[in-house]
């Protein structure tokens, strides 16, 4: 049953773009409601939304400290004054606690589970440091106290955000990335959940006809997210170049960041989606080579769903389970760099057959790995707010 027009107010803490974010804002319009969207500062211009509100998150708002708290509730009161959505897509966690505080029906769309997710601030190394290290033991003592600055702080976090979670998932219809996360949210007193994976759209990649043979392996990578461990702890690729510098593994092309280019190693740097596409789809296979973490049960990129859409094989750690779900048997899995580097030794000297692969996967996800097929979730969630 279709539901009467709406006009919907995208809220997130951060900017765009965020294509999950304007995947859904697309399904809103198709569906013949309005959207527009408030975040936080960015130069991006989106033809998608009608128009596009500016608020500030602060680090110590986030951390729900009333003084920053109010600040930023102050700036929401003003774009719902003015904008007078009749329903708001809170993406991700702060977002959701922010508008509960308002009378305004909403749905929570959370990116990543909070509670599992902010325990990697434990793995993270402090950012407290000054630039200009003091030496001897004023070092140390300096070195030691913001350390249990942080360890304080990120106990504080996790412990709130696990509770502002709670109470979010108990109350609100509730959107996910995954059957794993939302299997594990029932556990938090809802049945209202609705997962809806980070799958491509078909419109945008409706125009790729299949994959082209190639007789010589290529690989490719799609993301800056491995640059900073330190930041990132669950999508450590450490060494991960060195197997194609070091193996007669074929090529690999990195896209999404910049570094040196080498014989084997080359880097794309920031691509459109169109040519995302265009470039993943002149090699065989692409990797998702994060080492194994726990974090993964509850992680679903989008990445793998990219590849297998631009007629790539995809290959993946076998703690990604999610993907691994998903993909079923159109995906190679590997526990460690050893194995990877030896199945791609093998599929160097067999090009019909992952020739094959590709074409399998291909039909697969254009028959089930696309947005379209679960953008019912969606406006299901919005029918129940």
């Amino acid at each position: 049953m279709r539901i009467q027009a709406l006009k919907i107010l995208h809220l997130s803490h951060e900017g765009l773009p965020d294509w999950r974010i304007e995947k859904s804002a697309i399904t809103a319009t198709k569906n013949g409601h309005q959207v527009i969207f408030c975040g936080r500062e960015s130069n991006y211009k989106s033809s998608i939304f009608q128009k596009i509100y500016q608020i500030n998150w602060s680090a110590k708002a986030r951390l729900g400290i009333p003084i920053y708290w109010k600040s930023v509730k102050r700036q929401l009161a003003k774009v719902l004054d003015e904008s007078r959505p009749d329903i708001v897509h809170a993406h991700n966690l702060f977002s959701a606690r922010m508008i509960s505080e308002f009378k305004i029906p909403f749905v929570y769309d959370d990116h990543e589970f909070w509670s599992a997710s902010s325990r990697l601030l434990n793995e993270m190394k402090s950012n407290f440091m000054p630039i200009n290290k003091p030496m001897g033991l004023r070092h140390n003592f300096l070195e030691l106290t913001l350390g249990t600055r942080r360890k304080i702080l990120n106990h504080y976090a996790i412990r709130l955000w696990a509770k502002w979670e709670k109470e979010i998932i108990s109350s609100t219809p509730t959107i996910t990335v995954s059957e794993t996360i939302s299997n594990e949210m029932r556990k938090l007193g809802t049945n209202n959940l609705f997962v809806v994976p980070n799958f491509p759209l078909l419109s945008e990649t409706g125009y790729i006809e299949g994959p082209k043979y190639h007789p010589i392996l290529s690989s490719v990578y799609a993301g800056s997210d491995g640059l900073n461990v330190d930041s990132y702890p669950h999508r450590n690729m450490t060494g991960f170049t060195d197997i194609f510098e070091s193996n007669e593994v074929g090529t690999l092309t990195v896209l999404g960041w910049k570094n040196n280019s080498t014989d084997k190693v080359r880097y794309k740097g920031y691509l459109s989606r169109q040519e995302m596409f265009d470039e993943m789809s002149q090699h065989s296979v692409g990797i998702l080579p994060w080492r194994k973490h726990w974090a993964h049960s509850f992680t679903n990129p989008n990445k793998p769903y990219e590849y297998i859409h631009a007629g790539v094989f995809v290959m993946c750690s076998s703690s990604i389970q999610p993907v691994i779900r998903t993909l079923q048997d159109h995906c190679s899995v590997f526990d460690d760099y050893e194995q990877l580097v030896s199945q791609l030794f093998y599929f160097e000297s067999h090009m019909d057959l992952l020739f094959k692969k590709r074409q399998e996967s291909f039909r697969f996800a254009r028959d089930n790995i696309i947005w379209e097929k679960n953008e019912k979730n969606i406006l299901q969630a919005y029918r129940l707010a």
